[in-house]
């Protein structure tokens, strides 16, 4: 990655007259069979609820005028981790533009936001088959943390 280019990375404060382009990017990153667990329906419910709790941390990466990359965070989690903890709940990244410090623009403005209001740890949850973010959280100085999640098939 040159400076040069990550120079060239602009990101956008998230409002709700952005799902548009939210859903753009995951219909390009289905359309590349790139991991995404976002779910159309269910992932703009989460951030209405978000958005309007006013703990929605949403940014969205550009590249020229094109939309190249999201992430979305919790900054006043509720249920999980304690006060303390920022909750990453995605970040995406399309793949011809990925390695070339998109990502890293993006969750550096999260963790900002995050010293900022005082929090001292960002937590994940990430699929065990998803090895390109499980990577890239590790690059980020993520480490597995104390919780385990479980799950039952009910038949």
């Amino acid at each position: 990655m040159t400076k040069g280019f990550f120079e060239k990375i602009e990101t956008k404060e998230f409002t709700m007259e952005d799902i548009d382009c939210v859903l753009k990017i995951q219909e390009e990153l289905k359309k590349s069979n790139s991991y995404s667990f976002l779910c159309d329906k269910m992932f703009i419910e989460v951030l209405n609820e978000l958005q309007s709790s006013g703990s929605l941390f949403g940014r969205i990466a550009y590249i020229g005028d094109k939309p190249v990359g999201l992430i979305f965070g919790d900054t006043r989690p509720k249920w999980y981790s304690g006060p303390e903890c920022g909750w990453l709940i995605a970040i995406v990244v399309l793949p011809e533009y990925r390695r070339q410090g998109v990502g890293r623009r993006l969750i550096a403005e999260f963790f900002d936001k995050v010293r900022e209001l005082g929090l001292r740890k960002v937590c994940a949850m990430v699929e065990f088959a998803d090895e390109e973010t499980l990577a890239f959280l590790r690059k980020m100085g993520f480490k597995r943390g104390k919780l385990v999640y479980f799950e039952k098939q009910i038949y």
